[in-house]
């Protein structure tokens, strides 16, 4: 099984979404002995978003392209071919300002490009990311057990990676991480990652 590991937390401590991911990466190496990870830590990366070029380059077909523009959409091509080549994808993802890191919306903007990860159809639009596993382990800090419609994480995350192929996604979240004990919290993360 091939697994592509997606961080967004820029914390290099203490991030309650990497240490849920890990426990979900540890599970699937128990339950997959031939486990192959490509792990991309985006913060660590330095991602910058999109520019006029890049876009520019995208609606030029690949035979006319220059060697600029085929520079230019290195880094994303590289981002496509390794989620088009995963059977799982594990993403872990903080809760900021009510929705995903930049980071990670720049990482979407990369991998969504048209007749790669989606194509137009006559009657609508299919998505081209077919029969694979989306694991998304989100951390917030708060309880929104009462404030669900102040989340913008969950569904859309859910909604753009379904417009891109993904139905078989799940989707756990550890809340009120500002607010409970480490071992609290332990003991709930291990719950969430028994349920997978």
């Amino acid at each position: 099984m091939k697994l592509l590991r997606i961080d967004s937390s820029p914390r290099t401590t203490g991030s309650h979404s990497k240490d849920l991911a890990d426990m979900v990466e540890d599970k699937f190496k128990a339950e997959n002995l031939n486990l192959e990870t490509i792990h991309y830590d985006l913060s660590a990366k330095e991602l910058p978003h999109i520019s006029q070029a890049y876009i520019e380059a995208t609606f030029v077909p690949k035979p006319e392209r220059t060697a600029t523009m085929n520079n230019t959409l290195l880094l994303a091509d590289g981002y496509i071919k390794d989620i088009q080549n995963a059977d799982t994808v594990l993403i872990s993802v903080p809760m900021y300002n009510f929705t995903i890191p930049s980071t990670l919306k720049a990482y979407i903007d990369y991998i969504s490009r048209s007749e790669e990860t989606f194509r137009f159809l006559e009657n609508g639009i299919e998505g081209l990311l077919l029969g694979k596993k989306l694991v998304i382990v989100a951390a917030y800090g708060a309880d929104f057990s009462q404030m669900r419609v102040m989340d913008f994480v969950e569904p859309y995350l859910k909604t753009v990676f379904g417009f891109l192929g993904f139905t078989d996604i799940t989707y756990i979240a550890i809340e009120n991480t500002s607010q409970e004990s480490t071992d609290v919290l332990h003991d709930k993360k291990i719950a969430l990652v028994n349920n997978i």
